[in-house]
């Protein structure tokens, strides 16, 4: 079975997923059911920030795995936005990435060509999976410019099923024809 596609939007700007679910259902994309103030702890949880948030850790933890585990829950391709994970460190990066070893991760950033991608991100991300977009979207545009990326990853699955099914059809021939 295909892994799935989890579409990682990690800021720098927030973005206000209630509005995007039509424009995303178009890519057959879908949100996770949590709520905004886990997925901002989720933010908190990873950058280990809940002292500067003014919050316990006991508040935070478990955060990104909830919403990791409702993303699997959806059992789609799934979009999530978490602007507080823009200004991690690599090895943060690699903590949130860790949670995600059963999903297929693109990075969605809307920070513009004017601020260079966070290379913690990029880094440990497949090459192609790195999208950057215009800074000032709105959130209709953002949806349509994602669903627009999970249909090109479909496309990209579909073709190297097509190339496989291509081998496996000649091989079928020659024996065949032996």
């Amino acid at each position: 079975m295909a892994k799935r596609l989890f579409l990682l939007h990690i800021g720098p700007d927030p973005v206000d997923v209630s509005e995007m679910t039509e424009a995303l259902a178009l890519g057959q994309v879908s949100v996770p059911e949590v709520e905004a103030e886990v997925v901002d702890h989720a933010g908190i949880e990873i950058r280990r920030t809940h002292k500067a948030a003014g919050l316990k850790r006991k508040h935070v933890e478990g955060a990104w795995a909830k919403v990791v585990r409702r993303a699997w829950k959806t059992r789609s391709d799934c979009f999530v936005t978490v602007p507080g994970f823009f200004e991690a460190t690599a090895e943060q990066a690699a903590l949130a990435l860790d949670g995600l070893a059963d999903f297929k991760v693109a990075l969605v950033m809307t920070s513009g060509f004017a601020v260079e991608p966070p290379a913690a991100w990029t880094s440990l991300v497949k090459e192609g999976r790195s999208h950057v977009l215009p800074s000032g979207l709105t959130d209709v545009q953002l949806a349509a410019q994602v669903a627009r990326i999970a249909l090109m990853e479909e496309e990209a699955r579909l073709d190297r099923r097509l190339a496989k099914i291509g081998r496996r059809r000649k091989q079928v021939n020659r024996r065949l024809a032996a």
